[in-house]
């Protein structure tokens, strides 16, 4: 009956042993309804993601609600002594599929950026970026206890005599089943050399979770204090959303989602073997599926099953229909209405009467070096922190120019490019104007030196804004009060 041979016989979709274990919420935590939506849900995603940008922010929903419920779950029944180490094992091989396949952050495994460049960061950054966060979080703390004690005696183990006493196994484990196994490209123990790397793993989730939560603080006092001031100036109109930053340019926010693309795909596909193996490992079959083994009939498995394989069938009918008649698609609650095409055709559309699915798609081009004005004249390495913490973004140190050399501020304009051939300089005084219509004034002092910020010692600017005409000129100091002299009195 089996396919394979002899020394493989682990590798098997279900193995028909005479040695059976089983626990006694296995159904309700990873039963076979429960599975096969936590998959439907991953291919939604992956679908999404990829091809479909109008739904990811819905499928983006609905994995991580999935994976708050298994976080709950593990939570609760491990502080109960409900959780055993077998259910403990396949729920963080599911979490890890959610963590590592589907969610995203700030989006890089998206093609969001790739069709809008990198002020596609403006649909990142709100309350689900930051709701993944917290689950992202307390599934990587959960996940470095249950390497580190869960697995090692924290949780109960089958087939022991705590399993026996305190939770209702009918009919009970063997003593054989007390031994827990995982996937790895092969059989190994979950206690024994595997373990070792799935705690660096976990670690390393936390640090780089937690660092993001710890500087995701600076979007909370930033949107605070947006919204103080937005209501001391009675702006009740004007949104109080705050505006990130990515320090990628295009070519590399690109390449990125080329390698994730296949990358995520390659890893949910693994982590289905590894939920799938694990329980055949450990000759946990009745969960396993047949006609006989399954409980897809009650709520608790029928209900994850419709929700995964509804929203995969919707996201695959809507990319059908974007791909045969784009302009028939009604666009979802969260989409800007499409603009009704023009009622004029031209002879070159006239076979569109024919076939709609030969419309042209409008593209929009973008320059590979593409890049946000704010983090232009950043150094790599601050691009790179500012990409993989765009919170920085926030802080006005980065969104101020960098400071340049004292050379180029005197002979150009203060961000350090060339000024342009109006400006001027007339008897001591320089003038520049900006693209406003402003013209700025600089009056030294005679004997004061340059000071240490590169601005000139002495000097003070002034700002006219120009009219129709010269005599109808009115000049502006910085505090906002008009003087109507021409001679400029140096403080």
């Amino acid at each position: 009956m089996s396919a394979l041979p002899k020394p493989y016989p682990g590798l098997l979709p279900r193995d028909d042993g005479p040695l059976q274990c089983q626990t006694a919420r296995a159904p309700d935590y990873y039963g076979l309804g429960v599975r096969l939506g936590i998959y439907f849900a991953w291919a939604n995603a992956y679908v999404a993601n990829t091809l479909l940008p109008s739904e990811i922010a819905g499928a983006a929903d609905t994995n991580n609600i999935f994976l708050l419920v298994i976080l709950i779950s593990m939570i609760k029944c491990s502080g109960v002594r409900m959780l055993v180490d077998i259910d403990g094992l396949i729920l963080m091989h599911l979490s890890g599929g959610f963590l590592f396949g589907t969610l995203s952050l700030w989006g890089p495994r998206t093609r969001q950026y790739v069709d809008n460049g990198p002020a596609g960061i403006r649909f990142f950054g709100g309350f689900g970026t930051h709701s993944r966060l917290i689950v992202c979080v307390a599934v990587s703390v959960f996940g470095l206890w249950y390497w580190m004690y869960g697995v090692t005696g924290g949780l109960v183990h089958m087939g022991s005599r705590e399993e026996r006493d305190e939770l209702e196994v009918n009919p009970p484990n063997s003593d054989e089943c007390s031994t827990l196994y995982t996937f790895m490209f092969a059989k190994v123990r979950a206690d024994g050399g595997i373990r070792i790397f799935y705690i660096i793993v976990c670690m390393g989730c936390t640090i780089y979770y937690g660092l993001m939560l710890l500087a995701s603080s600076i979007a909370g006092w930033a949107r605070a204090r947006r919204m103080i001031q937005l209501y001391k100036e009675k702006r009740w109109a004007e949104s109080s959303r705050l505006r990130f930053v990515t320090g990628f340019k295009y070519r590399e926010l690109q390449v990125l989602f080329k390698w994730l693309r296949w990358l995520n795909l390659a890893f949910l596909i693994y982590s289905m073997l590894l939920v799938e193996f694990s329980l055949n490992f450990n000759h946990v079959s009745a969960v396993l599926g047949g006609p006989n083994e399954n409980e897809l009939h009650l709520p608790a498995q029928l209900l994850p099953l419709l929700i995964g394989a509804f929203g995969f069938v919707r996201t695959c009918y809507l990319l059908f229909e974007s791909w045969r008649s784009p302009e028939d698609i009604d666009p979802s609650l969260s989409a800007p209405p499409t603009p009704l095409p023009s009622r004029t055709m031209h002879p070159r559309d006239i076979l569109l009467l024919f076939s709609p699915a030969m419309a042209r798609r409008s593209t929009v081009s973008h320059d590979p070096e593409e890049i946000d004005e704010t983090a232009k004249r950043r150094g790599r390495a601050v691009r790179y922190l500012v990409a993989w913490l765009p919170w920085l973004s926030l802080l006005e140190s980065f969104q101020e120019q960098p400071r340049v050399d004292k050379e180029k501020r005197v002979s150009g304009r203060s961000d350090g490019s060339e000024s342009p051939p109006w400006a001027a300089k007339s008897h001591g005084r320089q003038v520049s104007r900006d693209e406003g219509n402003h013209e700025a004034v600089r009056q030294p002092t005679p004997g004061r030196p340059e000071s240490s910020d590169g601005q000139l010692a002495g000097y003070r600017r002034e700002t006219v804004e120009f009219t129709s005409t010269q005599n109808d000129s009115r000049y502006w100091n910085r505090e906002g009060t008009p003087h109507m002299a021409r001679e400029f009195r140096v403080d």
